[in-house]
């Protein structure tokens, strides 16, 4: 075994678990953490302007690919109640992110010392552990633990507060002996699969809700064959936007309140049953529930057991990675398909396509100034779909 300090570590962890893109600013508390993250030199570091800025770059890339976990760090005191708005968008979206701060030493807690701030029972609410670190031989522990809860179950953000000498003292640590904790992912069964299967193809007017879970899952290819084995139009939510291409025929349009579309919400009101995977029925997305509910049936799928039914009862609700689900739908959906019993959705497919061409919101304004509409419509044109 290796004698080094905490903060080495840590440092080694956090390369070992991929997590190696962190946007912060430096200060006296955390400093021991940013001079191992200098000699290991594994960790790629963006310096923000302010921490609130850093939390939500950190969530940022942990949104912009499946996997990815950004870490957030920052002195003690105000550079941790500043990464609370990051840490509640983190948490609110499901999403992973690692957030770091220093901390006074230990015989100063909760001895009003400077900066002392309690960031453990202030970040609790928002995020899956929010941890003061007390004792040295605890840290590859509490590191281990954070990345198992972060890609366990409903990806969710994690604390860990550092005291200054907790950062300073030196463990016993081997690397090479570090391994991750297996992340824990529930998997549908295959007969609740077929129920799910059964009651979608019993409808005559079915939709998919994809939610951002199928992200999270790196599922997106699936759900667009589910969708296309079962010919079933697709409206994803504001988290799951872009599980399916704009452009695609299924591609039934956004619904509710805020980044709807009017087709959207249309076609929504003239369904008679959703199957909801890996999203949790935000209120943006639903409107009002006794409208959104009325007239069709639901199916829930999601990852976090008690999300289901958390908005409102489903008449089928499932425990599952979305991924897993979607991997199972699309087996017994190819079964169906070569047995010739899957229904033909073709003319419910014609009525919402049908739909996306006459309610589109009007884009051609004439008016000087320009219309930021009309800004858009130009640019649509200008730039291809891939441009970014």
């Amino acid at each position: 075994m290796t004698k080094m300090r905490t903060v080495d570590a840590a440092v080694a962890i956090l390369e070992k678990e991929g997590a190696i893109e962190a946007f912060g600013l430096p200060g006296a508390a955390i400093n021991p953490f940013y001079s191992a993250m200098r000699k290991h030199g594994g960790i790629r570091h963006t310096l923000a302007r302010h921490v609130e800025g850093a939390s939500h770059m950190a969530d940022g890339y942990s949104r912009a690919k499946d996997g990815n976990i950004g870490i957030c760090i920052g002195t003690s005191g105000p550079a941790g109640t500043d990464m609370i708005t990051g840490l509640y968008a983190a948490w609110a979206d499901s999403i992973p992110m690692l957030c770091i701060t220093g901390q006074a030493p230990v015989a100063k807690l909760h001895k009003e010392d400077f900066q002392a701030v309690d960031i453990q029972t202030i970040a609790a609410p928002v995020t899956k552990m929010a941890m003061t670190i007390m004792e040295p031989g605890q840290v590859p522990g509490a590191f281990q633990k954070a990345f198992q809860l972060m890609r366990s179950g409903r990806p969710g953000p994690v604390l860990l507060d550092l005291p200054f000498d907790v950062q300073m003292a030196e463990i016993e640590f081997d690397i090479d002996a570090y391994e991750p904790i297996a992340v824990q992912k529930p998997k549908a069964s295959r007969k609740q699969l077929e129920k799910a299967l059964d009651m979608l193809t019993a409808a005559e007017r079915p939709l998919i809700v994809a939610g951002g879970g199928i992200i999270n899952a790196g599922a997106s290819a699936q759900l667009v064959e589910l969708a296309e084995l079962l010919n079933v139009p697709v409206i994803p939510t504001l988290m799951g936007w872009g599980t399916i291409p704009d452009d695609h025929v299924l591609m039934a349009g956004m619904v509710g309140l805020q980044t709807s579309h009017r087709y959207g919400n249309e076609t929504m009101l003239a369904s008679d049953f959703v199957i909801g995977i890996g999203n949790r029925w935000a209120n943006r997305h639903t409107g009002g529930l006794d409208t959104y509910t009325a007239g069709r049936k639901f199916v829930h799928i999601d990852i976090e057991p008690t999300q289901i039914g958390r908005v409102f009862s489903p008449d089928l609700g499932i425990a599952s990675d979305a991924g897993a689900a979607l991997d199972g739908l699309i087996e017994l959906a190819r079964e169906r398909q070569a047995a010739k019993s899957l229904p033909d959705y073709s003319g419910w497919v014609a009525e919402c396509t049908g739909r996306k061409g006459s309610l589109q919101r009007k884009t051609h304004f004439e008016n000087v100034p320009i219309k930021p509409q009309r800004v858009y419509e130009e640019m649509n044109k200008a730039f291809g779909k891939d441009t970014t």
